[in-house]
């Protein structure tokens, strides 16, 4: 039996997103080798849902609080943003933490990233595993090449600078879980890579298995973008499909219309007009995904791997993405999804998928294929368990070497 505490900076909010998704799949797993406690670092207000509360045997809420006034702005100048966060989080949080918790010795404890783990190293019994399933310092740098911060605000020159500064401390921190943690966990084996040498194990994203709906043959042209759209990158993407890709689908594909579907922001409400739809927070992606011809990954800052596409593949919907949108899955351009970077690009492949039937049959039938041999929720529990067996075992994992190369 293994005991284990899963600790997380987000709560499991439904309809589940990617993070939480992968969170499920995570203490799932866990709970199948023994009693799994779980511990969520919050702002001050926040509540976990009794019925989520009841899927651990213990949890417990850490609050965070506010990073304001003369001292924040004094250490974010003295070290830049991220380290200074980090700085507050473990000066703050020891004293908040659950008795239980701290008190308690684990077999196990799973970090759910980076930033959970930082402030809280060294706090709790166990072995250390740190899912490192998404990376700032690539989020940060791919922002700062659009000429913008991490909200998508537009950069000063002193944002830059500290932009910059994080991207140098967060790569500081990939190097300081790959030598302290007994087992870093990614989600594709470009992530390994990143990470550097260590014991690396790759944890891949995951989506139900389903039955695709039968589609009507129509020519129907409903172009689907789905996700939360109070972050950032997605309201970035949402804002370049509507106002430079889509007028160019429609050059070719006159009745093609987008559809935003997930919790809004009020710049993407303003996108809604005669041929596009914001749904705003949605119970059920489903009839979406049923009603949809195609859907469209238009992202240009993230890391991590969308959950989104794999959400797609299950639902036999046929995907264009962007190389960032696809990142993290080992998918083939041009078999099971279609890729491109550009505004031309974008359009062109939504225009050829939504005009050509029999390439959209054969680009979702490979599509499904790859998703159910692949990224299944069973087989990343599996690889949860192998690789919480190994970690308390202090058992070989394998290296960020070693699963390139099994690539």
């Amino acid at each position: 039996m293994i005991r284990s505490l899963f600790v997380a900076d987000i709560l499991p909010r439904r309809p589940a997103g990617g993070a939480v998704q992968r969170m499920d799949v995570v203490t799932g797993a866990l709970a199948e080798l023994g009693p799994v406690d779980a511990l969520f670092l919050t702002s001050p207000d926040a509540s976990l849902p009794p019925e989520e509360a009841a899927r651990f045997t213990r949890a417990g809420l850490a609050p965070v609080p506010p990073y304001t006034g003369a001292r924040a702005l004094l250490e974010i100048a003295g070290h830049g943003p991220s380290a200074a966060y980090a700085r507050h989080q473990r000066r703050t949080l020891p004293p908040v933490l659950p008795d239980w918790a701290t008190g308690t010795r684990y077999d196990l404890v799973w970090f759910s990233r980076e930033r959970t783990w930082l402030p809280l190293r060294g706090r709790f019994t166990g072995r250390t595993v740190v899912d490192v399933d998404d990376f700032e310092d690539v989020l940060i740098r791919r922002w700062e090449r659009l000429g913008r911060g991490v909200w998508g605000v537009p950069l000063t020159p002193w944002q830059r600078l500290q932009a910059r500064r994080s991207i140098t401390w967060w790569g500081r921190v990939h190097r300081r879980v790959a030598r302290e943690a007994d087992l870093a966990v990614v989600a594709g084996a470009g992530d390994a890579v990143r990470m550097g040498a260590g014991r690396t194990a790759v944890v891949p994203n995951t989506y139900p298995a389903t039955r695709p709906p039968e589609r009507p043959r129509t020519g129907g042209a409903v172009i689907l973008f789905q996700g939360s759209f109070d972050w950032a990158p997605n309201a970035d993407a949402a804002e370049w499909m509507v106002r430079e890709v889509l007028p160019l689908v429609r050059e070719r594909v006159p009745n093609a219309t987008v559809v935003l579907a997930g919790r809004s922001a009020p710049e993407v409400a303003a996108l809604a007009g005669p041929h596009v739809e914001v749904t705003g927070t949605v119970a059920s992606m489903t009839p979406y995904l049923t009603a949809a011809d195609l859907v469209v990954v238009p992202l240009r800052v993230g890391s991590g791997t969308r959950v989104k596409i794999l959400e797609a593949f299950a639902h036999g919907v046929p995907v264009v993405s962007t190389t960032i949108g696809a990142e993290g899955l080992d998918v083939v351009p041009g078999e099971h999804l279609a890729v491109a970077d550009t505004a031309d690009g974008l359009a062109r492949h939504c225009a050829d998928l939504l005009t050509d039937r029999a390439r959209r049959d054969a680009t979702t039938a490979a599509a499904r294929r790859f998703h159910l041999g692949r990224h299944l929720p069973e087989h990343a529990a599996a690889l949860v368990r192998q690789a919480a067996r190994q970690a308390v075992a202090g058992e070989p994992v394998g290296t960020a070497e070693g699963v390139a190369a099994m690539r």
